[in-house]
């Protein structure tokens, strides 16, 4: 077996380098976090192997066995229960404490999304309706940033042809029960865990919703580019509202 790409002397060489002046408790906060990272990151990549295993047909007893553990321990670990009311259905592996990294607005996005399905008569929800739901609140980033890029609610729903973005309300779990999440619904999910832990952040917000459905919706994608709304514009849409947010939390520290 190859060497891992995470050795211990490049995880140590990595925190140090986040803050190159930094004393040793500054040094140990950031280990943390990126321990963390480490771990969901890793948590994503078992769960991406357990679907790619299930799609050529492998039992449940032989992923177990490939695992290490038991048929059931598996099938607990990532086996999606529609039954199950919570934000942790969603997420790879099913792990609750990953979407508690969610934000109330990212929260009320992916509600606002299953709305924005159930008002459509669609029978799962889809990625443009995540993109409907991370845009559904003003104040967000991903509202901020496509406004930023002088692109208007009616231009998206002229692109895409939906209804969308619709008021978030109700964040309840519950209200989700009524329709699933579709299998490239729960990819953009997926990827935008990702996002956040490619930027470092330890939350998963509007912004990042909005880059995993530019991430792995390729018709969505494309019909957003040809209105200014490709995904490299985007980000670097998204990172100078990043950047003021940050300042002004500074400036308010400050005071």
């Amino acid at each position: 077996m190859p060497d891992s790409p995470a050795t211990l002397d490049n995880l140590i060489s990595y925190v140090r380098a986040i803050h190159p002046d930094g004393d040793a408790l500054t040094r140990l906060a950031d280990a943390v976090v990126v321990a963390s990272d480490i771990e969901d990151n890793a948590d994503a990549m078992v769960g991406f192997f357990v679907d790619q295993a299930r799609s050529t047909g492998a039992s449940w007893s032989q992923i177990g066995a490939s695992m290490g553990v038991s048929k059931q321990a598996a099938q607990k670990r990532f086996v999606t229960r529609e039954d199950e009311p919570g934000w942790e259905r969603l997420v790879p592996g099913g792990r609750a404490k990953l979407f508690t990294r969610f934000t109330p607005r990212a929260r009320s996005a992916v509600a606002a999304a299953a709305r924005a399905a159930q008002g459509l008569g669609a029978p799962e929800v889809q990625p443009v309706h995540l993109l409907a739901g991370s845009l559904s609140d003003g104040d967000a980033l991903a509202t901020k940033a496509v406004r930023q890029l002088g692109v208007t609610d009616e231009q998206i729903r002229q692109a895409l042809g939906t209804g969308a973005p619709a008021d978030g309300g109700d964040t309840n779990p519950s209200a989700l029960r009524q329709i699933p999440f579709s299998g490239p619904a729960k990819e953009a999910l997926r990827a935008a865990l990702k996002s956040a832990l490619r930027l470092g952040h330890n939350y998963i917000g509007t912004e990042h919703l909005l880059v995993g459905v530019l991430a792995t919706d390729e018709e969505t994608a494309h019909r957003l580019a040809a209105i200014g709304l490709s995904r490299d514009l985007v980000e670097s849409a998204l990172a100078v509202e990043l950047a003021q947010a940050a300042l002004k939390k500074r400036q308010q520290s400050a005071s």
